[in-house]
């Protein structure tokens, strides 16, 4: 909600012609949001392991030869980059970002199945 705000206040005001960094207002790790994920959706979280990076790129461009959709390298890629300590651009786009646990029900109660009330 916060980036589609700040998109929207960017059309308002001139061109910088600079990348600006959004990130939200604390630093959450991945295991954080699948607990997150998994208690609002009622569904456990995945026992997949987890996989060394060099293993995991190469499964994913080995899975690139399939036609349904896999996980491709740079998914990968991104998930071991670490941007945690990146200073946020809000002010520029007068905005204060909300924390995610606000919005996480609204967005994820479709996930939930029909037994779950």
């Amino acid at each position: 909600m916060d980036v589609a705000q700040a998109l929207t206040n960017l059309l308002s005001k001139e061109a910088s012609g600079s990348t600006l960094s959004l990130p939200g207002p604390s630093t959450l790790t991945h295991e954080y949001l699948l607990e997150l994920i998994a208690s609002v959706t009622y569904h456990p979280i995945s026992k997949a392991p987890v996989l060394p990076k060099p293993i995991a790129l190469a499964l994913a461009k080995a899975s690139q030869a399939v036609w349904w959709p896999t996980v491709c390298p740079d998914e990968v890629e991104r998930r071991y980059i670490d941007d945690s300590e990146v200073t946020g651009d809000w002010d520029a786009v007068d905005i204060v970002p909300d924390e995610i646990e606000k919005y996480a029900i609204k967005y994820l109660r479709r996930f939930r199945s029909a037994y779950v009330s």
